[in-house]
């Protein structure tokens, strides 16, 4: 009964994710990617900033950290696509 569980927890992530992917698109789609570029630099800068001040005691929920670590390693390999490269999914 746990293993259901945690695939409803899961298929519950993979909702989300596709459901903030859609308003993401079509907000890049409404105000451009210039402006989505900006709110990404934004993010990407308040992330450093406050990383900076983190220390490792200070991440007690080591799924919460190994959930923000995932999520910037995909970051950076969105930007290490080369240019008008696109994969399978999109």
């Amino acid at each position: 009964m746990e293993h259901r569980g945690k695939l409803s927890e899961f298929e519950a992530y993979l909702k989300d994710r596709q459901e903030k992917t859609s308003l993401s698109r079509s907000e890049i789609e409404r105000n451009g990617t210039q402006a989505a570029l900006d709110r990404c630099r934004e993010l990407a800068l308040r992330i450093q900033s406050e990383l900076s001040s983190k220390r490792a005691e200070d991440f007690v929920d080591l799924l919460a950290l190994a959930d923000f670590q995932v999520s910037i390693e995909r970051a950076a390999s969105v930007l290490e696509r080369r240019h008008g490269r696109r994969s399978p999914a999109e």
